[in-house]
C-alpha cells in the first residue's frame, strides 16, 4: 500500500495532534513531503502580496521588514516565499540556516536583504553576513529602522510575545531604546510605524476566516485524494465504507463548510486568534481521528481492520471536529478544541431536536427530519448501533449499571451531527443556534455583522434590544424601555446592583447632538454620542451581544457572564464620566436630584427632589 493516495493520507497525518514534532515547523513539513513523494501543501497567504510589495524595485521607500505573530501563523514558510521571490535558490533556504541574505533591487537601487526567519533562535555568536554576534547584527537592524535610504535592509521573524524582550534586553545595543519603543507603538499600540524606515506585519490580526478557506481548498483539491480513489480496496482504505473516504466527503461537502466557516467567523467575533498550524491541525484530526489508533489518527493500513472489527464508525467527523478522539489532556492543551468546545455544541438542545433523535424513526411527522439529519449523517454501521440502542432505551429507560443509559450519552455525537445538517432554510423554524450555548449567534452574523459589512444599517429592533439590555444593567431595575438609554447611578457609585439616581436619558433616535448606533469595526462597535464630537464606544464582541440579549430577554445580569457584567459597568462609568465632562455642574446653593422608578408596565418615571443648603 504504497501508491499517491496512501502516501498523501500518511502525509496529511503529519498535520495531525500526533506526539511527534513533524506538525511543528514548515521546514520539517517539506521534508516529509520529499519523503512521501507528495506535492506540498501550498496557497497564498493574505498578507503575502503586502509583503512582496514592501521589498519590490518599485517600493517608493525601501524599508525594513517585522513579520510578528503567534507560533504556527506561517512566519517562517511567508520568509521562505519571500526569499525565492527575491531570487534565492529555494534549495538554499532548505538549509535551515536561521539568518540569510540576498542582493536584489528594492526601491530603485541595489540593496542587500537579510531575512530572519526566527529571531528567538538566533545564536548569540555566529557570522552574520558583515557582521559577526547577534548584538552587532542588531545594531545594524537598528540602524536601517532609522536610515532614509538603508543600503542593508532585513526581514525579521519573531513571535509577537518574543519580539519587544528581545529589543527590551538589548539595552547595550545602540539605537535598541528607540527601536523598542517604534516597536511597541506598531504592536501594543497597532499605530503605523511612521518614525522610522519600518513595514510591520502581525500575522495575529488576520482573520481565521481566509486561513480556513485557503487550507480547506488546498487539501480538499489535493491530487492525493483523486488518487485514492484509483487505489480504492474492496473493503479496505478508500472502500465506500472506509471512514477516511466518508470524512473527505463531507468535509467536502457545501454544507458542512458553511457552517464550520460560521463557526470560525464568530471565533473571530469572539477575538479568538487561530493560526494557520491549528487550522491544519484540525483539519487532519477532522479527516482521520479514531480513539483507537496508534496517534488517534488513522493510517491507509488501519481502515481495513476497523472495518471488520466493526469499529470503523468511531473515526467520525462530527466528533473528531471538537477532539472526542483524543484524551482529555490532550484535547485541552490543544486551543483549537478548547475554542471550539465553548459553543456547546452536543451539550446544549432543544425538545424539538431530542423528539427528532428520540422518536423520529418512528414518527411520520419527525421521520422525514431523522432521514434528513441522522440517516446522512452517520454510516450503516453507525446507524444500526443507535438503532439499537434507541430501541433498548424505548424499552428500559432505567440508567444501567455504570449511571445514565448508553442512548443518552449517544445524543451528544447525535446533536452534533444534526447542527452540521440543517440547511440555513431551515436555521430559523428548528432553532438551530439553540444547539450552542450562543442562541443569539445566528442573529448577531445575519443582522448585525454582515449589514455593516456592508455598510448598511442594523434593524432598530435589535438596536432596541441591545439598550434595553443596557438599561437593565445600568439600573439593576426590569425596564421595558428600548427607545432611550438611562444613564443612573447608585448612592455609593457606578458599580451598585440598584442605581436610582437618573443621570441622563439619551435618545436612540437622533436628538440634536445625541445618537445611539451601530458602527463597523474590527468588531460592531456601539456608539453614544452625548453631545458633538463626545462619543463613547463598546465593542461588541460574540460574547456580550448574547450576554445583551439574554439580559434584554430577562436573565439575570450575573447568570450568563459575571466578566460581561462587569465589562458594561465599566461602560457606563465611562459615559458618566463623558457625561460629567460635557455637563459640567453649575455652582448653587440648592441640589436636585432625579430618582429613578418603574410604573406598572415597567416604563422608567423619574421625580425630581431638592435639597436645600442653608
Amino acid at each position: 500500500m504504497n501508491g499517491l493516495g496512501s502516501r498523501w493520507v500518511r502525509f496529511v497525518k503529519q498535520y495531525g495532534p500526533i506526539s511527534r514534532n513533524d506538525n511543528m515547523y514548515d521546514e520539517q513539513i517539506r521534508r516529509s513531503a520529499r519523503r512521501y513523494e507528495v506535492e506540498p501543501l501550498d496557497f497564498v497567504h493574505p498578507l503575502e502580496a503586502d509583503l512582496f510589495a514592501a521589498v519590490s524595485k518599485d517600493v517608493a521607500r525601501a524599508s525594513s521588514i517585522i513579520l510578528t505573530g503567534t507560533a504556527g501563523d506561517g512566519k517562517s514558510r511567508l520568509c521562505g516565499r519571500l526569499w525565492t521571490e527575491l531570487g534565492g535558490d529555494a534549495g538554499e533556504w532548505t538549509a535551515n540556516e536561521i539568518y540569510q541574505e540576498i542582493s536584489t533591487v528594492v526601491g530603485g537601487r541595489a540593496r542587500t536583504v537579510g531575512i530572519i526567519r526566527d529571531l528567538t533562535a538566533l545564536p548569540a555568536n555566529g557570522t552574520y553576513g558583515a557582521w559577526s554576534g547577534k548584538p552587532a547584527l542588531l545594531e545594524a537592524v537598528n540602524r536601517s529602522f532609522f536610515d532614509p535610504d538603508p543600503d542593508f535592509i532585513f526581514v525579521i521573524a519573531a513571535n509577537d510575545g518574543q519580539l519587544l524582550d528581545t529589543w527590551r534586553r538589548a539595552v547595550e545595543v545602540p539605537l535598541s531604546h528607540e527601536s523598542y519603543e517604534l516597536l511597541e507603538a506598531c504592536l501594543v499600540e497597532g499605530k503605523p510605524a511612521s518614525r522610522g524606515q519600518l513595514a510591520f506585519f502581525n500575522l495575529s490580526t488576520v482573520s481565521c476566516v481566509p486561513i480556513l478557506d485557503l487550507t480547506l481548498e488546498a487539501i480538499i483539491a489535493h491530487p492525493g485524494w483523486a488518487a485514492a480513489y484509483a487505489e480504492a480496496e474492496v473493503d479496505g482504505f478508500f472502500s465506500e465504507a472506509c471512514p477516511i473516504r466518508r470524512n473527505y466527503e463531507i468535509l467536502s461537502s457545501p454544507r458542512f463548510r458553511s457552517r464550520l466557516r460560521q463557526l470560525f467567523e464568530l471565533m473571530d467575533l469572539n477575538e479568538l486568534h487561530t493560526p494557520i498550524r491549528r487550522v491544519l491541525l484540525l483539519i487532519a484530526n477532522m479527516l482521520l481521528g479514531h480513539p483507537l489508533s496508534k496517534d488517534r489518527l488513522m493510517s491507509p493500513v488501519d481502515v481495513r481492520p476497523m472495518l471488520r472489527s466493526g469499529k470503523a464508525h468511531a473515526g467520525d467527523i462530527f466528533q473528531n471536529l471538537f477532539g472526542a478522539n483524543l484524551t482529555q489532556p490532550r484535547r485541552d492543551s490543544l486551543e483549537i478544541f478548547e475554542f471550539l468546545n465553548r459553543f456547546g455544541i452536543g451539550d446544549e438542545t432543544t425538545n424539538r431536536i431530542d423528539n427528532i433523535l428520540v422518536f423520529g424513526p418512528s414518527d411520520e411527522t419527525l421521520r422525514p427530519y431523522y432521514v434528513d439529519f441522522v440517516e446522512s449523517a452517520f454510516s450503516p454501521q453507525a446507524l444500526d448501533e443507535l438503532s439499537a440502542l434507541r430501541n433498548d432505551y424505548l424499552e428500559r429507560p432505567d440508567a444501567t449499571q455504570d449511571g445514565e443509559h448508553l442512548f443518552l450519552d449517544s445524543l451528544q455525537a447525535q446533536r452534533r451531527a444534526i447542527f452540521f445538517q440543517i440547511d440555513e432554510e431551515q436555521s430559523e423554524e428548528l432553532r438551530l443556534w439553540d444547539l450552542t450555548v450562543f442562541r443569539h449567534a445566528g442573529e448577531f452574523l445575519r443582522d448585525v455583522v454582515i449589514p455593516l459589512r456592508q455598510n448598511g444599517r442594523v434593524n432598530r429592533a435589535i438596536l432596541g434590544r441591545l439598550v434595553n439590555g443596557l438599561n437593565r444593567i445600568f439600573t439593576g431595575m426590569l425596564v421595558t424601555t428600548d427607545r432611550e438609554l438611562l444613564v443612573a447611578a447608585g448612592l455609593s457609585g457606578s458599580a451598585t446592583g440598584l442605581s436610582q439616581i437618573l443621570v441622563e436619558r439619551i435618545s436612540v433616535a437622533p436628538r440634536r447632538h445625541e445618537r445611539i448606533e451601530l458602527r463597523a469595526g474590527s468588531l460592531p462597535t456601539l456608539i453614544v454620542e452625548i453631545d458633538s464630537g463626545i462619543e463613547v464606544r463598546l465593542d461588541l464582541n460574540l460574547v456580550r451581544y448574547e450576554f445583551l440579549m439574554r439580559v434584554a430577554g430577562g436573565a439575570l445580569p450575573g447568570s450568563f457572564s459575571k466578566e460581561c457584567h462587569e465589562d458594561i459597568l465599566a461602560f457606563k462609568s465611562t459615559l458618566l464620566s463623558a457625561l460629567a465632562r460635557s455637563r459640567p455642574s453649575q455652582d448653587s446653593n440648592d441640589l436636585s436630584f432625579r430618582i429613578l422608578s418603574l410604573n406598572s408596565a415597567g416604563e422608567p418615571v423619574d421625580d425630581v427632589i431638592e435639597v436645600n443648603c442653608a
